[in-house]
């Protein structure tokens, strides 16, 4: 079976003033569509999740993934499998929490709150590794690199603090709590959202980051965390989302007025008048760093009634996603950005939108994927109190034991019937044998062919050297 891509979206729990008369209203969940056909996949009931509350596991290693949301108005959060139907786990947090996120590995989860409080917890666990006062007003949003090693918090204070999750993770009792690895100051406004490119982590990489003053920024996430472009947008457009191509080729910006800009962070040299032929046809936009003059976007290339809450490439870019406050979701054809559907099943505003791969454990898969060949993701409940050292040195930690009768293809190959095994072995030495004497024989025939080509050349030699000599002496004489 191909891969096949679906989109994961959620939803908030306000109802829609901007939303159709006709449109019917159903119980908010986190839905699940085929990107291509649109077709509903499956829906997890009952969920209403603000904006940066929803995150995701895949299905990876052996092991089934989860769905999480963090309710809206409510201090708990909803754990969905996979393979389940039903809910899985209800976790009960500290407080109300304004942003959520799971570490692409699935052994990490962070929570924000309106306070300027982050969480940080083990997954498998349950236990609360790291609390502490991050910002002093809003956190807005909570991103982790695709390593898993790195945490970008923003927030309304217009900061956004880089940590060391290895940092978070050891800290102890008696040291400082919560101390950046380094911090991107240079916006006027708060935060609203932050993205990473796919090659990000603690070896580098770049960040962008979006902010009520109208601007998009991006980032060097390497030591000393310098400003390398920054993007404004027209006068009164506040940008509220962001998508970045994987390759880094450009990226979308979702305002508040329901307009998509399409922002290429490459363009032909031919364009600034200069010689196509000096240093490549393509340069890279911006990059003049702090100081320099902004760029401004050119016009947008969607327009929508509501405005854009949440956006989403396909993971070919093929396709944009555009969710709106008005619960709609629009599909476009990418380099085109044409119109190909909508899709409304959600009664309220957009909060989350990504795309990923159909796991192959998904509730309602093929008959061909059995759930017990996909153990369910170890969830414990959150614990409320930062755990300390004795305490996670007593810590029970899960392992995931593979059954015996589940067989990957290589061990398939291994253990191939000796029956077979031996009457192949047999054939290829006979074969082999068989090369090995004709080869020798033909190794004699040549070494014989050169031993008297070697006379030859023998005789000729002392041919010509005795004629020489004769002549030689026939002169002096």
């Amino acid at each position: 079976m191909p891969p096949q891509e679906i989109i994961l979206s959620s939803c908030s729990g306000e109802a829609s003033s901007s939303s159709a008369p006709g449109r019917s209203v159903s119980a908010p969940a986190i839905h699940t569509h085929d990107l291509l056909s649109a077709a509903p996949l499956h829906a997890f009931k009952t969920s209403t999740a603000g904006p940066a509350s929803t995150s995701f596991v895949p299905s990876q290693h052996g092991v089934g993934g989860a769905v999480f949301a963090v309710q809206e108005g409510k201090a708990l959060a909803h754990v969905w499998a996979w393979q389940k139907d039903q809910m899985h786990l209800k976790l009960h947090l500290p407080e109300k929490l304004s942003c959520f996120a799971v570490s692409p590995n699935g052994c990490w989860a962070v929570g924000g709150s309106p306070s300027g409080q982050i969480y940080l917890w083990e997954i498998s666990s349950g236990m609360l590794l790291s609390s502490f006062t991050g910002h002093y007003r809003t956190v807005s949003s909570l991103t982790f690199t695709n390593d898993s090693h790195m945490l970008l918090s923003a927030s309304l204070d217009s900061s956004v603090h880089v940590y060391l999750v290895s940092r978070l993770v050891a800290e102890d009792d008696s040291g400082p709590v919560g101390k950046p690895y380094g911090t991107l100051k240079d916006h006027t406004l708060g935060i609203r959202a932050v993205a990473v490119g796919k090659t990000a982590g603690a070896h580098g990489g770049r960040c962008w980051t979006a902010s009520d003053d109208g601007t998009v920024k991006i980032w060097s996430l390497h030591p000393p965390f310098d400003l390398l472009t920054t993007f404004s947008l027209p006068q009164s457009v506040v940008p509220t989302t962001l998508a970045v191509d994987p390759t880094e080729r450009f990226f979308y910006i979702g305002t508040s007025t329901g307009d998509v800009y399409h922002v290429p962070l490459f363009r032909h040299r031919a364009m600034l008048g200069a010689s196509s032929g000096v240093g490549g046809s393509i340069e890279a936009i911006g990059g003049g760093g702090q100081g320099s003059a902004s760029i401004k976007t050119s016009p947008s290339v969607i327009s929508t009634k509501s405005p854009i809450t949440a956006l989403a490439l396909s993971l070919s870019c093929t396709h944009l996603l555009a969710g709106t406050q008005s619960g709609d979701i629009h599909i476009h054809a990418l380099p085109s950005h044409q119109h190909l559907r909508t899709l409304s099943s959600h009664s309220g505003p957009i909060t989350h939108l990504s795309v990923l791969l159909r796991p192959p454990d998904l509730v309602g898969a093929s008959a061909q994927t059995k759930s017990d060949e996909w153990p369910l993701m170890e969830v414990k409940p959150f614990e409320r109190m930062r755990a300390g050292a004795a305490a996670r040195d007593m810590r029970e930690v899960g392992i995931v034991l593979r059954s015996k009768g589940t067989e990957s293809a290589l061990e398939k190959l291994r253990l191939q019937p000796k029956s077979q095994g031996g009457a192949r072995a047999a054939e290829s030495t006979t074969d082999t044998s068989t090369q090995i004497a004709n080869l020798e024989s033909e190794n004699k025939k040549l070494k014989a062919s050169l031993d008297r080509a070697m006379k030859v050349n023998e005789k000729m030699w002392a041919g010509v050297v005795n004629m020489k000599l004769d002549g030689g002496a026939e002169a002096g004489s």
